[in-house]
């Protein structure tokens, strides 16, 4: 938000704070085996091993002999047929290992190759059975002077990860199945990055142990506009489907009667989710909080007047002193390629805002923000704060001790309707009965550890 204006959003919200009882993750070389003799021929040349997870090679037959005619010897056996099969490697998504090919026939002069050995799983358990076991090498047709040459036996592949307890892929972090992608912020140095909270919304519903559909100073009633927005906060407008959470803001009706509301009237029911306490008269405690880390939303937007999405911290204190802010993303819904970033310090009275007027988002691009999902992130460590869309750094505040919050925060994401905000600039809702969802794809929060 510009700097010359304070921002709404926050003063109103602190206006409220205290005028208001707030309740809210090496091949091995491959074995040789000598052919068997020829009586007047040459050996075997031995089999060769197999490659990885597949069967052995068939091993060569011994070469011909010298001439029938002569008491030299009779004709050479045959080729043996393949050797054993190579083991098979364990497929990562934990999947017991497929058996090696199937085992080497035999030769009509040659002695059939072994079975291949099963690789393991990754998650430890074993692996299946070869899948044929070796033949014993009757259907091979002996010359009267030279005995054809033994099959090679196929070489062993190297068991892939088998029963490592599961690890992610290389560059990724987490546990399985929740592999994720680091953040775009490099950790300090003899640190890495953890994955601490995450929500993925990928079932029929959010986890009700991590977030809440109500703000901090929810008492039973859920919550009503903090800044004189139209929207009650109601549990029913937090839905999960398709793998998106969805906050749908749609008319309400009749509407709801609260001061807090524009014009006195709730007319409009939203949804919002946070980390608060579920109930802040019944002594719980906050579902998550976090002191420094990267934490991070994809979220697609609804980009129509009247309709503001924000993403935001607030300190997790029970007095409701929020003594600091910081607003990853504040999004008016008429101007979708203003992504407004600010921290708020010092009480709340002096500010650092990324933007410089519309259509300007520090160091990331101006574009029209609504039509696809994109990551909102931000990096808040004891010297900094900087936020982060699509992975590019859009700006930085870099402060001292004193100006840089340093206790556990909570997170707030929520859909408003005619924000005191869009009320100042006039750029409130032009029909009434419109509906439209903030879809989120995943919250995540990281933070560093030795």
């Amino acid at each position: 938000m510009q700097p010359t204006l304070k921002s709404p959003f926050a003063v109103v919200l602190l206006a409220t704070a205290a005028s208001l009882p707030l309740g809210c993750a090496d091949p091995v070389d491959e074995p040789r085996n000598d052919a068997g003799p020829a009586r007047d021929g040459s050996a075997g040349v031995s089999g060769s091993g197999g490659a990885v997870g597949s069967g052995g090679a068939a091993g060569l037959g011994g070469a011909t002999g010298s001439g029938g005619a002569a008491a030299s010897g009779g004709t050479a056996g045959a080729s043996g047929s393949g050797g054993s099969g190579g083991t098979g490697g364990a497929p990562r998504d934990g999947s017991a290992g497929s058996a090696g090919s199937s085992s080497g026939g035999a030769g009509s002069g040659g002695i059939g190759g072994s079975g291949g050995a099963a690789g393991g799983s990754r998650d430890g358990s074993a692996g299946n059975a070869p899948r044929d076991v070796a033949s014993d090498g009757i259907g091979r047709d002996v010359a009267a002077d030279g005995v054809g040459g033994a099959g090679g036996s196929g070489g062993s592949g190297p068991t892939s990860d088998a029963g490592d307890g599961g690890a992610c892929a290389a560059g990724e972090i987490g546990t399985p199945p929740s592999c994720v992608p680091p953040p775009p912020v490099p950790p300090g140095t003899g640190r890495k990055w953890t994955l601490t909270f995450s929500e993925e919304f990928n079932g029929t519903d959010y986890d009700h142990k991590k977030l809440s559909p109500c703000f901090d100073w929810n008492s039973g009633g859920c919550t009503n506009s903090f800044n004189k927005g139209r929207e009650h906060y109601d549990p029913a407008q937090v839905t999960v489907s398709n793998g998106t959470g969805k906050l749908t803001a749609a008319p309400l009706v009749p509407p709801l009667s609260n001061t807090g509301c524009f014009e006195n009237q709730c007319s409009y029911k939203s949804g919002l989710l946070s980390t608060c306490r579920p109930n802040a008269n019944a002594g719980t405690p906050y579902l998550y909080t976090f002191t420094y880390g990267y934490v991070e939303s994809r979220m697609k937007f609804p980009g129509t007047q009247g309709f503001f999405t924000a993403f935001w911290m607030l300190p997790a204190d029970p007095s409701y002193s929020y003594r600091s802010e910081i607003d990853i993303v504040e999004i008016l819904g008429d101007d979708p390629q203003t992504i407004f970033m600010t921290y708020h310090y010092n009480d709340r009275s002096q500010s650092h805002a990324v933007n410089q007027g519309k259509r300007n988002n520090g160091a990331c691009a101006v574009k029209d923000y609504s039509t696809d999902f994109h990551n909102f992130g931000l990096d808040w460590q004891p010297d900094h704060v900087a936020w982060y869309i699509d992975g590019v750094k859009c700006n930085e505040f870099t402060g001292t001790a004193a100006e840089i919050e340093n206790g556990p925060m909570q997170i707030i994401i929520d859909l408003m309707v005619d924000h005191k905000w869009q009320q100042d600039w006039m750029v409130v809702l032009q029909d009434t009965t419109l509906v439209r969802a903030l879809e989120l794809d995943y919250l995540r929060v990281y933070q560093q550890v030795p």
